[in-house]
């Protein structure tokens, strides 16, 4: 494994939990309603951890 990539796999788990601690936040406060641009920044956060994970991986 590759030091910088591991650096940025850990990055983007900061940043993926960050966005899905918020969204699990902004969910508890409004239950009933909908949170569009919240929910899709954790899938783009979660979409980037995917790629980093698969660059670790592949020892890239």
């Amino acid at each position: 494994m590759r030091a910088h990539t591991l650096d940025q796999m850990i990055v983007e788990l900061h940043r993926c939990l960050r966005e899905a601690r918020a969204l699990r936040k902004l969910q508890k406060k409004e239950p009933t309603k909908r949170h569009p641009r919240e929910s899709g920044s954790l899938r783009r956060a979660s979409m980037d951890l995917t790629r980093k994970l698969a660059d670790l991986r592949q020892n890239r």
